[in-house]
């Protein structure tokens, strides 16, 4: 229908596409209004209005602009962050035309354009706003911050109610319309703070609530860091309004500008490694895809940054990531701001890939030790407007395990700590096992008021030289316990402790904490009572000072006047908490290295336990990995080797027994390598293979006469095995030998690797910056038919934090082709979590399958007792081979009911006849004489039946061992025999 001269043409839902040309667009912008997103719809001449509900306090305004000519056509416009590029439709601007496309009538016909809307013709009637006049609005602005600090510093926090919250959000909108950035954020974060738990849920979800109620709840600290953030922007401010200047960097971090390129410094003769790279969306839809550089000439930390709005992210070519490769002599313009500084390249110089040269050289431009890295965090804090978080790269010893939690140990004892981050240390395991650690790269902050340091890589030392293996992603969980604040309370004291803090660093963040309690009460109420017992304790510490500047603090009559004292103390003591809390020493003499992990070390046990009792904690999570680890070293090298060689299994299928079989065997020679080839030939797990190849691998390092052989063992296992995992494993192990025997030099064998590494690093950019998740899919499957383990850091990466459920489904399933036992815990949780995530679990039923770990045994054996996806369940059973076996028959004789259902007879039906016959008949030797042997006989033979050899090998023992028997049960289960036998036909 065509429109009148002025007027908007109305059109019809199935018109929509022809004017919003982005499919996504148009599918977000359908759901806001399905969702009912949509606030005051209104027309005005040629132009559709309205406000939607957005991320913001405050909801966007959206215009939509109708023209006739030369073709019909709209044209929007929204105060949301999208309107920064130059589209023509949001999912907002999408959302008001698909409501002008399916209610028009719902649209209200105003006299003018909304006030505030985008792109109305208001120019006109507006005066412009002068220098001046903006300068006066950010006064107005922060003295409205002030007089909010003061009015909840000298009343406390029992006195706002939900209307107050409401005035502070509005505020926050306020002040980010009159530039002032960081003052909106903390506010906003103030109100969502004291909202508490219904923070999210918007103003409508929370009514009034009881003082008490929210103070009890509050996290006090948080509360009192939001408190002093907001006084000394607020007074920096003041100062800067009154004619003192910003330093560049405080105007990026307080007000914001745009950087043009005139206003950048310039950079140059810059040789950059990138050490971390990632995309992530933020909450509010923007994707942002950044590298982290480290410079070898200098040691400074730089970052290159793409932020799109999700919407243009679709169609724009993705900024790469520089994995493997040097940039050397590169030049660019960096912005104001903290480091990491972020830079624009001009020139990305002489690319070449990333060689021990330049890792030597990372080395050297690291800091020392960790009072260096301590010091840098003391002098980064020192500007109270700086991030929470300053990069470093250090040198590092070895960590230490202590509960859950790491510390990263320096080589004169010195500690840093490590966040408690379950998915971070399933991460570190992975990139340190076999290699030793010589430094870290990542973020250091302030967690539970301990010093920490989140690391996103590692240079470790392994058989082939110094490698930069990636350990986290920069990401929303990337210093995000440093940004939220300390833990509270108890919770505190519980994580200080089991870190290592000293009594002295635990004491100040009590005296801290308990400040910012009072904050929270309210000054009115700080007196003597509350000042003096603290001030006590400050002087324990030796803090005279600060333990004077309390106490003159109730002196003050005025409540409002012993505000910014006691913010200024407040901060003090937080830089004195983190000299003290970062002095932790680790007394080396009293630790054991872990054998799977050179360079982890944890306490010394004072006893041995088995492995079952080990497995048993492990899943309770009364026990560390690590810890976990030395216990199965000392119990399988107590063992001797004839042991070992005998019975392979099930010790060859645990993963975490590969290296301590693996030095056991080394001076075995002939006998290790027929045990190695029993195993790479028999049908069973992944991980039994596997270990198999380090056998081999460690047999050849040890020389003498049975080297050869063993390299000649690997060399077929590398050119002919079907499983990528043994090919990738067997190659390396080559590799290794090889480069021993070339000496330092071993240019041959960088060579073959950088030609497989320039492949794997191309695929893993693929994997972690294509914008589909097709895209993503197919780099996925090309790395995994690879079948090489520096892919497994981007598999880990893609399983972790890829945004597309198929391809970390996908990933999951390419760690375990390759054989990543470090996975093997983690694909155990998910599978015991099947009642919560059943997708989870089938995924890890498969991956257990595959890697044949006898770790995830018991787990999977729970599900299939319990009737879990039979099939599947069984199916994984079977792929581990000989080492199911027995733990199978234990569980169908303990639930005899088991054996009614068709997958448990087919998880044996697929098992070797030969083998199911032995483990038969050694149960029927073993129980012969048992008063339930007549009924456990049946059992037996209906397990037996699932294959021709074993059904007549266990009939006939049955048959033997109840020869002469009487009773009902003995003579039923003969005829079982017999019938099996062909003895006495079925019905006689």
């Amino acid at each position: 229908m065509s429109a009148a001269p002025g007027e908007v043409q109305r059109i019809g839902a199935g018109e929509l596409r022809a004017f919003i040309q982005d499919a996504g667009e148009l599918k977000k912008g359908t759901l806001l209004y399905d969702g009912g997103q949509l606030l005051n719809l209104a027309r005005h001449e040629n132009k559709l209005f309205c406000e939607a509900r957005g991320s913001g306090a405050a909801p966007y305004k959206v215009t939509l602009t109708y023209s006739g000519s030369p073709a019909p056509a709209f044209k929007g416009r929204c105060t949301c962050p999208a309107r920064t590029f130059n589209t023509a439709f949001c999912k907002h601007a999408a959302a008001l035309l698909v409501a002008w496309a399916r209610a028009p009538e719902s649209f209200v016909v105003s006299d003018a354009a909304p006030p505030g809307a985008p792109g109305a013709d208001t120019a006109r009637k507006s005066v412009k706003k002068g220098s001046a006049n903006a300068q006066a609005l950010m006064k107005s602005g922060v003295e409205q911050v002030g007089t909010l600090v003061r009015e909840l510093a000298v009343a406390g926090v029992a006195a706002i109610g939900a209307d107050r919250i409401e005035q502070m959000e509005k505020l926050a909108e306020g002040l980010r319309e009159n530039r002032l950035r960081r003052l909106s954020a903390r506010t906003l974060d103030l109100a969502a703070l004291l909202r508490g738990p219904a923070a999210g849920a918007g103003p409508a979800a929370s009514g009034p609530q009881a003082p008490g109620a929210r103070r009890g709840a509050l996290p006090a600290v948080a509360y009192a860091n939001l408190m002093a953030d907001l006084l000394l922007t607020a007074r920096k401010l003041e100062k800067h309004l009154a004619g003192e200047p910003l330093d560049d960097r405080h105007v990026e971090e307080l007000v914001g500008k745009t950087w043009k390129a005139s206003d950048r410094k310039p950079a140059e003769g810059l040789t950059l490694v990138e050490y971390a790279f990632s995309t992530r969306t933020t909450s509010d839809d923007y994707v942002i895809r950044e590298s982290r550089f480290l410079d070898l000439e200098t040691g400074r930390h730089f970052s290159e940054k793409q932020i799109l709005p999700a919407f243009m992210a679709k169609r724009t070519e993705p900024k790469r990531s520089f994995a493997g490769e040097v940039l050397a002599g590169a030049r660019a313009t960096t912005y104001p701001g903290y480091p990491p500084l972020r830079l624009d390249f001009t020139d990305l110089g002489d690319k070449r890939p990333l060689e021990a040269g330049a890792l030597e050289a990372v080395l050297a431009r690291a800091l020392p030790d960790v009072g260096a890295a301590l010091a840098a965090l003391q002098e980064h804090r020192k500007d109270v407007f700086a991030p929470d978080l300053v990069p470093v790269a250090v040198r590092i010893d070895t960590l230490f395990a202590r509960g859950a939690r790491l510390s990263a140990v320096d080589d004169k004892g010195e500690a840093l700590h490590l966040p408690d981050d379950a998915a971070l240390e399933e991460r570190l395991a992975g990139s340190l096992r076999d290699a030793r650690l010589r430094a870290l790269l990542g973020d250091v902050g302030i967690d539970a008021a301990l010093p920490t340091l989140w690391p996103l890589a590692a240079v470790v030392e392994g058989p082939l030289g110094l490698e930069l293996r990636a350990v986290f992603d920069l990401g929303v969980e990337q210093g995000a316990a440093a940004r939220s604040g300390p833990l509270e309370g108890s919770a505190w004291n519980a994580a200080a402790r089991e870190a290592g803090a000293s009594p002295a660093a635990i004491a100040l963040g009590e005296v801290r904490e308990e400040l910012a309690e009072a904050l929270a009460t309210g000054l009115t109420g700080l007196g003597a009572r509350v000042t003096d017992p603290l001030a006590e304790r400050l002087r324990d510490l030796r803090l005279e000072k600060q333990a004077a500047l309390l106490q003159g603090l109730p002196q003050r009559p005025e409540p409002a006047d012993r505000l910014d004292d006691f913010i200024k103390l407040y901060q003090v003591l937080e830089m004195a908490l983190v000299r003290l809390a970062g002095a932790t020493h680790i007394d080396r003499a009293s630790t054991e290295r872990v054998p799977t992990y050179e360079s982890v070390t944890v306490a010394r046990p004072d006893e041995a336990l088995p492995p079952d009792e080990v497995a048993r904690r492990r899943a309770a999570g009364a026990m560390s990995r690590y810890v976990a680890a030395v216990h199965y070293a000392r119990y399988y090298e107590s063992l001797p080797a004839s042991e070992l060689v005998e019975s392979i299994f099930p010790l060859w299928a645990d993963g975490t027994a590969t290296p301590t079989i693996a030095r056991t065997f080394a001076p075995l020679g002939a006998e290790a390598i027929a045990a190695a080839e029993r195993a790479l030939t028999v049908k069973a797990g992944r991980v039994a293979k596997l270990t198999a190849v380090r056998v081999l691998q460690a047999v050849a390092l040890h020389g003498g006469a049975a080297s050869a052989d063993a390299a000649a063992m690997l060399g077929r296992v590398a050119e002919h095995a079907k499983d990528a995992g043994l090919r990738a494993l067997a190659r390396d192990a080559l590799d290794v030998l090889d480069a021993r025997a070339a000496g330092p030099g071993g240019g041959a064998v960088r060579a073959r690797r950088a030609a497989r590494m320039e492949r794997v690093q191309e695929l893993a950019k693929t994997l972690g910056a294509a914008p589909t998740k097709e895209e993503r899919g197919e780099a996925l499957k090309a790395l995994a038919e690879l079948g090489d383990l520096s892919a497994l850091p981007a598999l880990r990466r893609a399983f972790y934090a890829d945004a597309a459920r198929g391809v970390r489904e996908e990933a999951a399933y390419a760690l375990a082709q390759l054989g990543d036992v470090e996975m093997v815990e983690t694909f155990v949780r998910m599978l015991a979590s099947r009642g919560e995530d059943e997708r989870e679990a089938k995924i890890a039923a498969y991956a257990l399958g595959y890697l044949g770990d006898v770790r995830g045994l018991s787990e999977l054996l729970a599900a299939y007792a319990e009737g879990y996806k039979p099939g599947i369940v069984a199916d994984a059973i079977r792929a581990f081979g000989p080492v199911a076996l027995a733990p199978l028959v234990d569980l169908i004789e303990a639930r005899p009911e088991i054996a009614k259902r068709a997958a448990a007879l087919d998880a044996l039906k697929k098992m070797e006849d030969a083998a199911v016959a032995g483990c038969l008949l050694e149960r029927v030797e073993a129980r012969r004489g048992d008063a339930d042997f007549p009924e456990r006989a049946q059992l037996y033979l209906k397990l037996a039946n699932v294959h021709p050899h074993s059904r007549r090998e266990v009939a006939t023992a049955v048959a033997a061992a109840l020869a002469g028997a009487e009773g009902k049960d003995a003579q039923a289960a003969l005829r079982a025999a017999q019938r099996a036998l062909g003895v006495v036909k079925r019905g006689k």
